[in-house]
């Protein structure tokens, strides 16, 4: 009998100012799944110099089972543009993903979209095998303030799912024509607060299977008290992940995405980032280990977070993230 050959296909995107964020997360990836027969590597690149590109191939090329292929992400971009699409923060690249999924030629019936702003702590094996249930994708449920969903039209008992990690059936999604969905959608409406985010949560509701936290650790299970964080943002055991299920992954997550910022991103020069030694590691992997990094901004809510007690800071998190997010 011919043994199956264990294949992970992966997507990144980004311009040239996190080239080296990505890197970090790739390198993480590849260090932890050199068991694999391949790790294939799709990266949308929009106006990513040459000499980024040739650090990535380089970085690639350290691992025998790594392979990486730059997707030009201009036809994206300008598609968005046609279509009137909201950019969000100004650039359009958080959409580019969605365009590219349909046009990518794979040799498994999945592939697997990975935010630069994670690091992988373990291997994805349970991922290439994982049963899609004839759902669209799978994903980890966000762990933002529950009142946003119904700024979207969800019920607050739905599920509210993170974009940061996106395990895409793309067998269904060919097959669906889900990028013409998505195209048609977004001619109506693409001003979601947050963007692609929110708008996969509407037009895929009831087509998501749900991940295991493990796939997608927010680092703000590290930066609150876990039991506070939970209570503050409702999150219920019925649309939620239970703060037990939590715990069984807080000290061994699979993969860590770096969300909470008020101290700093992780790779960032001055951070006091939960994970920053962690991203130190994988940087000094890279070629950009011994690049400048940009400098963390020592702002108003770094000062509030060190002298506050956590009761009050939550209170004014709270606070904050309804004006941004609440209904």
């Amino acid at each position: 009998m011919v043994k199956q050959k264990k294949i992970l296909n992966t997507l990144y995107q980004s311009n040239d100012n996190y080239a080296m964020v990505s890197a970090a997360s790739i390198a993480s990836l590849l260090e932890n799944n050199g068991h694999l027969d391949e790790v294939n590597i799709f990266y949308c690149d929009y106006e990513i110099s040459k000499e980024s590109r040739d650090k990535l191939r380089s970085l690639v090329g350290n691992y025998k089972n790594g392979h990486i292929k730059f997707i030009d992400a201009k036809k994206y971009h300008k598609t968005l543009g046609e279509l009137k699409v909201k950019p969000w923060h100004g650039v359009y690249i958080t959409w580019l993903k969605l365009l590219a999924f349909g046009d990518l030629k794979l040799n498994t019936d999945r592939v697997l979209f990975i935010n630069g702003h994670t690091i992988i702590n373990g291997p994805l094996d349970e991922l290439i095998e994982l049963d899609f249930e004839n759902n669209i994708m799978a994903m980890s449920y966000d762990c933002l303030l529950n009142e946003h969903k119904q700024t979207i039209g969800l019920r607050k008992t739905d599920g509210y799912y993170n974009c940061g990690i996106m395990l895409i059936n793309h067998k269904k999604w060919i097959a669906e024509d889900a990028t013409q969905k998505l195209k048609q959608h977004l001619k109506k409406k693409s001003d979601y607060v947050i963007a692609d985010q929110d708008l996969c949560n509407v037009v895929f509701k009831g087509k998501i299977k749900t991940l295991d936290s493990t796939y997608n650790f927010s680092s703000a299970y590290y930066a609150y008290d876990l039991k506070m964080l939970l209570k503050t943002n409702d999150l219920k055991p019925n649309y939620f992940y239970s703060y037990e299920s939590l715990m069984e992954n807080y000290y061994s997550p699979k993969i860590i995405h770096s969300l909470f910022g008020i101290k700093g991103k992780p790779w960032e020069e001055g951070n006091d980032h939960p994970q920053r030694f962690l991203w130190d590691k994988y940087i000094n992997k890279t070629p950009w280990r011994s690049a400048p990094r940009p400098v963390a901004a020592r702002g108003v809510n770094w000062f509030l977070y060190d002298v506050l007690p956590n009761s009050l800071f939550m209170r004014l998190y709270i606070f904050a993230v309804r004006r941004k997010y609440g209904s």
